[in-house]
């Protein structure tokens, strides 16, 4: 009989033993992973949201993460693409060939910058006319719904508002539904809903306010964007002043470093769309929209 309870007494002990262990490991998880994870698909709905906002008026980003279309579009617009370039290396090469014998190698670097930067208004401003590339959308629509099923899971484990997660879920059907139609308006509208709700996340969970404030500055200026539709311009200059009021903070919370340069830059280039809202032209806007977008993503 002592033998019996000696080896019942020994069970119980190793079972104590690996429940507290098993606690043990469990308190010292990395608190800020999960935050993490959820941190990295918000990036990912930020790709997906605003590569689909650009390609409805056909303005490419130069920034490789928010290209993912042109893997869907696959040898689509490859011709394009060498015609661009070499139309490009034609400009330079007759640029050239018209420079004097003794112009300085700074001088033919200004006229390339120059020339490449022609060749890339031009484009954007013809771009914005072409025709809408619905599949694209479908094709993007349905891998972000495939996706949101997960991220739900983990925007509830950290006690995001389900209000705020419903809210996204229904307007992301809609999405679906007014791409289904080939509606631009009503489509442009829906992303601009979606991505409003990023920053509403990042606010419920992270300290970064940095990061915050950005987020909600690129709200603003997606709805701006958004609302050229509809040319509305006063309501377009009173997103973009929401824009400036948050980007402002972000200027205040750094110190004047390398990173300082670049939102300072940012800075100049969201007051410099109110010079396309005040002459009320589409497409100078688009570039302007195009050049700050370029430029905060890359902070």
């Amino acid at each position: 009989m002592n033998k019996k309870y000696f080896i019942i007494f020994i069970c119980v002990i190793i079972f104590l033993i690996v429940i507290f262990t098993s606690v043990a490991i469990l308190s010292n998880t990395n608190p800020n992973s999960e935050k993490d994870k959820i941190t990295e698909e918000i990036n990912y709905m930020e790709t997906k949201i605003i590569g689909m906002l650009n390609s409805l008026n056909n303005i490419p980003f130069s920034s490789s993460a928010l290209l993912e279309q042109n893997s869907i579009k696959g040898q689509k617009n490859s011709n394009n693409d060498s015609n661009s370039e070499s139309q490009n290396e034609t400009t330079q090469n007759s640029q050239s060939s018209n420079s004097t014998s003794d112009s300085s190698e700074s001088e033919t670097s200004k006229n390339t910058d120059y020339t490449k930067y022609n060749v890339e208004f031009q484009n954007i401003l013809i771009s914005s006319n072409q025709e809408i590339d619905w599949d694209y959308l479908k094709n993007s629509v349905s891998v972000l719904f495939e996706s949101w099923p997960t991220i739900m899971l983990d925007l509830h484990s950290i006690n995001i508002k389900n209000e705020d997660i419903l809210t996204f879920s229904n307007n992301l059907d809609l999405l679906i539904v007014n791409i289904e139609k080939q509606d631009k308006k009503a489509t442009l509208n829906s992303l601009a809903i979606l991505y409003s709700y990023l920053p509403v996340y990042l606010e419920q969970y992270s300290d970064d306010i940095q990061k915050i404030n950005i987020e909600n500055t690129k709200s603003k200026i997606i709805n701006a964007y958004v609302l050229l539709e509809e040319e509305t311009w006063d309501k377009m200059q009173s997103e973009i002043a929401k824009a400036e009021e948050h980007f402002r903070k972000v200027i205040n919370s750094i110190e004047q470093d390398s990173q300082g340069i670049d939102i300072s830059k940012t800075y100049l280039l969201i007051n410099e769309i109110n010079n396309a809202i005040n002459l009320k032209d589409k497409k100078l806007f688009y570039l302007k929209y195009k050049n700050v977008m370029e430029s905060i993503l890359s902070i």
